[in-house]
């Protein structure tokens, strides 16, 4: 799971870059500086011998925040020979401090990537490079070697790992590799609209494995040598509790056990398998072990510095850790990022979304899954009960029968009418297939026998968990019966009818 980009205006770039430098406030004496974009200084090779120790990193690399808190871009400011460069870039962007005093600036837009390495210290630029996928660097060119991970412009999807080499942009090769929790990459879209559905809300998705047994619990304890502080058990505990009580689903029960197995670990050495960019991760390894890590507060990233809610007094540019940490909880009991499927879905639908708002963004302190978390969840371990509701962003077909406790009655004597309402038999609905709906709506229709039209309405009753639903009536002629089940307005069922029915009247 990865954060948006304005958590922080906190500069990443000063002392990181080269221990040489300094930071030196600007003066009413400095000349202004001319904006320019990274890849509008000269190249390095074109200053010949000049000297290597005369530039400055006046400003460092800062987040540029509108009036509510949202990045609108990047700045750097160097000078060098007296003179100033500010350099901007958009709020797509990133830098990454690399030894030998080198620093990488990418620039993502709708077409790709823009990589171009500079020399601070020189004001100029090794190299630029135009990638066709988005980009972002996974570890620090410690070697020679950049390394980045590419993913798709349209859907995010990782695609594959490049290396290439620090001093000149040019590719080393390329790897494949398998992307687990925290694979998808923010582009800093602070945007609530960017949340948004851009088409029909559908379940989330779930990972193949699908769920663990109905009603398991399983237990959890702190991770040994990276307990979380006290201020935050609280509502890491509260999510495990919200992981159950908000799913409407026999999902698995979350429990706090010293003994326990899985562990849940505050950690800055998150496993190999996480994002570099990720401010959680989880991991499962059905039926025997999973794990959640969590970064700790004050970690800083390309796009600021990671401020927890719970510890922060701030009211805005903060995470929710209790959302955060029911986000993992919902990839523990099989929940997929919506974005995997191809499809997006609005923050207040689903908790899952690879990127997590930070407040005061809808949905940023959200502890309840999404209708269509819910959707999911319930297809996965089926509902409590057969009274429960059936998630609103799914959409189940359903079947109801109708019987007659005779075929005739005499004039004046009562005949019961059953009806059994069931969701329908479709394997793709898979703990719910076939079972009762009990508690709802039904319908009674009734109209003499052989009539076109001019159908009467009367509401059957619920009996019990079975979902059958009973009335008696003294019908005053040969009568045609029907059930039908509406389609409700709270709930994710369909429109059903059953067969007709006929009951005689005669002496």
């Amino acid at each position: 799971m990865r954060g948006h980009a304005h958590v922080s205006s906190r500069h990443i770039l000063g002392l990181t870059i080269s221990g040489a430098l300094s930071l030196v406030a600007l003066t009413s004496a400095a000349a202004s500086a001319a904006t320019e974009a990274p890849s509008e200084l000269p190249r390095c090779a074109e200053l010949g011998g000049a000297a290597q120790d005369d530039g400055v990193v006046l400003r460092p690399w800062r987040a540029l925040l509108d009036d509510e808190g949202a990045v609108t871009g990047h700045r750097l400011v160097l000078r060098r020979n007296g003179i100033e460069h500010e350099l901007r870039t958009g709020r797509r962007s990133f830098a990454l401090p690399l030894t030998g005093a080198r620093l990488l600036i990418g620039q993502r837009d709708d077409d790709g990537t823009r990589l171009t390495m500079l020399d601070p210290r020189r004001t100029c630029r090794l190299w630029t490079r135009r990638l066709d996928e988005h980009a972002y660097p996974e570890r620090e060119a410690t070697t020679g070697t950049l390394r980045l991970a590419l993913h798709d412009r349209v859907t995010r999807a990782y695609r594959v790992s490049r290396t290439l080499d620090a001093e000149t942009g040019a590719s080393e090769g390329e790897s494949q590799e398998v992307c687990l929790e925290g694979c998808y990459a923010s582009d800093g879209d602070l945007s609530p609209a960017a949340l948004e559905p851009a088409g029909a809300s559908l379940p989330t998705p779930n990972f193949p494995a699908g769920g663990w047994p109905r009603d398991k619990k399983l237990s959890f304890q702190w991770k040994s040598g990276a307990a979380p502080p006290a201020w935050a058990k609280s509502p890491l505990k509260a999510a495990a509790i919200d992981a159950r009580s908000t799913s409407h689903a026999r999902s698995p029960r979350f429990v706090y056990a010293s003994d326990a197995p899985n562990a849940v670990a505050y950690t800055g050495g998150l496993p190999a398998f996480c994002s570099s960019r990720a401010i959680a991760c989880a991991r499962r390894a059905m039926p025997s072990y999973w794990g959640v890590w969590i970064r700790p507060y004050g970690t800083d990233f390309s796009w600021g510095t990671l401020r927890w809610c719970q510890k922060t007094s701030s009211g805005s540019s903060c995470f929710d850790l209790r959302r955060v940490m029911l986000h993992e909880l919902g990839h523990i009991v099989g929940l997929d990022h919506p974005s995997n499927a191809g499809f997006t879905l609005s923050s207040l639908d689903s908790i899952m979304q690879g990127i997590t708002p930070a407040r005061p963004n809808a949905g940023s302190s959200r502890h309840a899954f999404g209708r269509c978390d819910v959707a999911t969840l319930q297809e996965l371990y089926d509902t409590p009960d057969n009274k429960t509701g059936i998630s609103t962003c799914n959409d189940v077909a359903t079947s109801v029968t109708l019987s007659a406790s005779r075929s005739w009655v005499a004039p004046g004597s009562k005949v019961t009418l059953t009806a059994q309402l069931k969701v329908g038999s479709n394997s793709a609905y898979r703990q719910l297939a076939g079972n009762p709906l009990n508690g709802r709506s039904l319908k009674l229709k009734y109209r003499p026998a052989g009539s076109a039209g001019g159908w009467k309405t009367l509401w059957m009753r619920s009996l019990y968990s079975s979902g059958r639903y009973e009335l008696s009536i003294a019908p005053s002629a040969t009568w045609e019966f029907k059930a039908v089940f509406p389609t409700p307005d709270d709930e994710g069922l369909r429109y059903s009818r059953s067969a007709v029915r006929r009951v005689r009247v005669t002496n």
